[in-house]
């Protein structure tokens, strides 16, 4: 499962982690702990931003104020690409 899980993060077709839940056929939370195990084991890098790092269009952003998004994405490591080649 963890297999797929670095495969369908290399294929680029997902954009969230209930994308990824849902063509894994998991939960979001199994989907979220995956991605958090095989970061902490250094298969994938996280990125991410959330209302404690604003980002550049925060200011004019007519939410801003009421914003709650975090965004975060996961990358292949090398050791994640080489895992799955």
């Amino acid at each position: 499962m963890l297999h797929r899980f670095l495969e369908t993060i290399q294929a680029g077709e997902v954009q969230s982690l209930q994308e990824i839940a849902r063509s894994l056929n998991i939960t979001p939370d199994m989907a979220l702990r995956m991605a958090q195990d095989l970061t902490g084991r250094g298969y994938l890098q996280e990125f991410g931003s959330d209302c404690a790092e604003p980002q550049k269009g925060c200011p004019d952003c007519p939410v801003n104020s009421t914003c709650q998004v975090i965004v975060k994405h996961w990358f292949l490591t090398e050791k994640g690409k080489a895992a799955i080649s």
